[in-house]
């Protein structure tokens, strides 16, 4: 008995077909095409060098459904939270484009350039969007910029005393600033008695504020002492000497 044609015919049609839809999409998807012409091919040429990260993302995640023609070349244009991660809700306040601080290397430890920011610095030095006040900063009611610059926050140049709230000894206790060092006189009076903001040394000593006798001080160490020429004496300086004028003492 011979074989019924149909058998045959069962097995080939279902090949043609795959064959036939295999080749409808090779023909239709621009994609794999664009993928086997584009192998070669220097993106420098294009204006946009592919760098950092950007060496190896798919051309598919730039150039949707394989359209190359207008791409965007500007950063916020694709990293817009659509396309790709763009600005989050904490970022402060810039015109600046993405690449005056970031990188296509990381995204993160950018250099921030301050030029085209228009709010206060506290707005974003609050301690949660950038660096704020230290819990060993002096209180103040200055603005960062009265004594800070853009340069280097660390070193401040000057400090703008008016606007310090407390008294001297309140930043000047050797911690958060400066302070009375070993060799200080004995006293209780306030550093401002004394000493300037203009400067620190040449301080015009008011002695109503003194505890101690005069030797106490004028050691030669701590202050002017007796000079080698003095006459011998046990008799504290004060019963000769007085604290407006060191010359001219009256000698009993």
């Amino acid at each position: 008995m011979s074989q019924k044609p149909r058998k045959t015919f069962g097995v080939t049609l279902p090949v043609i077909g795959l064959a036939l839809i295999a080749f409808a999409i090779a023909f239709v998807n621009p994609t794999t095409h664009a993928a086997d012409d584009m192998e070669g091919f220097d993106h420098f040429t294009t204006g946009f060098p592919l760098t950092g990260k950007h060496e190896f993302i798919d051309c598919s995640s730039c150039h949707i459904g394989g359209q190359f023609k207008g791409t965007p070349m500007e950063c916020a244009l694709c990293h817009n939270n659509g396309r790709a991660p763009g600005k989050h809700a904490e970022h402060i306040l810039s015109s600046n484009l993405c690449d005056d601080c970031h990188t296509t290397k990381t995204w993160r430890g950018a250099r921030f350039d301050h030029s085209g920011v228009f709010s206060p610095c506290e707005t974003c030095h609050n301690n949660s969007m950038a660096l704020g006040l230290p819990a060993t900063h002096i209180a103040v009611i200055s603005s960062c910029e009265d004594c800070h610059n853009t340069i280097s926050f660390a070193r401040v140049g000057r400090v703008d005393h008016a606007s310090v709230i407390g008294t001297c000894g309140s930043c000047h206790n050797g911690v958060t600033a400066t302070g009375k060092h070993a060799a200080h006189p004995q006293t209780t009076q306030e550093c401002d008695i004394c000493h300037t903001t203009n400067t620190w040394l040449g301080a015009g000593f008011d002695h109503t504020g003194v505890t101690s006798g005069c030797s106490s001080c004028h050691n030669g160490v701590r202050a002017t002492g007796k000079h080698a020429a003095h006459l011998p004496t046990t008799t504290e300086c004060g019963s000769c000497h007085n604290t407006t004028t060191w010359l001219g003492a009256i000698f009993d």
